[in-house]
């Protein structure tokens, strides 16, 4: 969870950094007809894919589960596919 939470940061500062640059050069005094439209353009156009990817991969976090080798066994026990005495018993070599 660590690493995500960096990556959510750096993400985060140049999400900001990039909303910095892009209001610079839009208003740089060469008006709505200079090189500032298109570059405000492209700006607007990688914050939205900034945005996208942060959303994907905020939702695949989430939907990751953990898959410790006694949450596993749980699973299957509570499927039926092994016994309450294989649980026990593998239970126990896990712990």
């Amino acid at each position: 969870m660590e690493k995500d939470q960096q990556i959510l940061v750096w993400v985060l500062i140049g999400v900001v950094a990039l909303l910095l640059l892009g209001s610079g050069t839009m208003m740089g005094g060469y008006g709505m007809m200079g090189y500032g439209m298109g570059i405000g353009f492209l700006f607007m156009l990688l914050f939205i894919g900034v945005v996208i990817w942060l959303i994907v991969t905020l939702v695949n976090a989430a939907k990751k589960d953990e898959t410790t080798p006694l949450t596993v066994l749980k699973k299957r026990y509570a499927a039926g596919e092994i016994s309450k005495k294989q649980y026990a018993t593998m239970k126990k070599e896990l712990e």
